[in-house]
């Protein structure tokens, strides 16, 4: 066993090294770029106290609460996962699990509300599963102040409320969902159109394809017959509702995910519970099958940390998932190589993106991907490769 934990805080170790890593090298996104400038919401002043606690230090400083959160909840998910598996080995496996998550990778080092939803929900989860009601109960309110996704969680407490007939719970979830409501809305517009493929396709990207086909069958199998706790019952009623909404319109996932993401302990806790049951013989197949799933996991894992060679082997590097984030800073670095500190675009966030890097969005210049006349143009590199080329001519009066 002490070989186990020593690999795994071997590995914990290289997870958050790696973290450090990608979170000072990775621009901000065009969505961190529009929080940042223009809202006062609990992710934008997170951000805000980071750049201003650590100005030298650029994409780390505003990243380094989320990362401080990430370390929070690796901890928050550790003791919830001691309260469910008994047995070391779940334990670890559970949390190995989860530290390679895509989903939760990605919530680590860009500036988003998922990392405060985690801290929250396994906070309350952890106190409820100690019998500490009230002091979980406490709790619930947090989440208003949070963003619009405690309309979701709020739903699906009070459907485990009245499924478990807990009178203060179903009292309390039902004020706090009407007031959440009341608050935020529910975003149900437009005309109907099916995103449930990219719905699923989301969530196999959060959780690795394989990975989250197991999980999906976990969910699916405690139904038919398990114990179905309140983090089963949350997990399931989440994912169950934002695969139903997907078949009208398109899901903001990471309003959902982190509402499911935390039931893995479930799932190993099946896993291993099928397991054992079979005798030796018959278990070289669910061997092989957690090597294939970890396997695909890893690897999804490590394009996640080592993404940007993949800008040399693209033949359109605008389909690289990172582009949006390092497009425009490769852009905003080859203006200023130019002297250009000033530069009208097309795009607000781009714009915002820009006046991050130090250009303001006015002047005489222009920026457009089309060449016009008289354009001069610029040219992004990336390791000598031409990544992109901008074209910049002067706005006629």
């Amino acid at each position: 066993m002490s070989r186990i934990r020593f690999f795994v805080t071997l590995l914990l170790l290289l997870h958050v090294g790696l973290l450090l890593w990608v979170a000072a090298t990775l621009p901000i996104g065009p969505h961190e770029a529009k929080i940042f400038f223009t809202q006062q919401t609990p992710v934008a002043r997170l951000m805000q106290l980071g750049y201003h606690l650590f100005p030298q230090t650029p994409f780390l400083n505003i990243r380094a609460p989320f990362l401080v959160l990430h370390l929070v909840n690796l901890f928050l998910f550790y003791r919830l996962s001691k309260l469910l598996l008994k047995d070391e080995v779940q334990l670890y496996t559970a949390f190995v699990t989860f530290l390679l998550l895509p989903g939760i990778v990605s919530s680590a080092v860009l500036a988003t509300s998922t990392g405060m939803i985690l801290a929250v929900y396994q906070a309350f989860l952890i106190l409820y599963l100690q019998k500490k009601r009230w002091a979980a109960y406490a709790l619930l309110p947090l989440f208003l102040l949070i963003d619009k996704s405690c309309v979701i969680f709020y739903f699906a407490l009070l459907t485990y409320a009245l499924w478990g007939r807990h009178s203060r719970l179903l009292l309390l979830s039902a004020t706090l969902f009407a007031v959440a409501v009341s608050l935020y809305g529910i975003n149900m517009h437009g005309k109907p159109v099916n995103y449930f493929v990219d719905t699923v396709a989301l969530y196999a990207a959060i959780f690795s394809p394989l990975l989250f086909l197991y999980f999906f069958y976990a969910m699916y199998r405690i139904l038919l017959k398990g114990e179905k706790n309140i983090i089963w019952h949350i997990s399931f009623v989440v994912l169950l509702l934002s695969l139903v909404i997907s078949l009208r319109q398109r899901i903001p996932i990471e309003d959902f995910a982190p509402y499911v993401i935390v039931a893995i302990p479930l799932m190993v806790q099946l896993f291993f519970r099928s397991f054992r049951v079979r005798l030796p013989q018959f278990r070289t197949r669910y061997l092989y099958a957690v090597v294939l799933v970890y396997a695909v996991l890893v690897l999804n894992t490590l394009i996640l940390f080592f993404h940007r060679p993949l800008f040399a082997l693209l033949k359109n590097p605008r389909h690289h998932f990172a582009a949006s984030f390092y497009l425009p800073y490769w852009c905003a670095e080859a203006l200023k190589d130019e002297g250009i500190r000033k530069i009208r675009v097309d795009s607000v966030k781009l714009a915002y993106q820009f006046r991050f890097y130090g250009i303001a969005p006015t002047g005489s210049l222009r920026l457009t991907r089309q060449p016009l006349e008289k354009a001069r143009s610029v040219t992004i590199r990336y390791k000598g490769h031409r990544i992109e080329r901008c074209y910049v001519s002067k706005i006629n009066n």
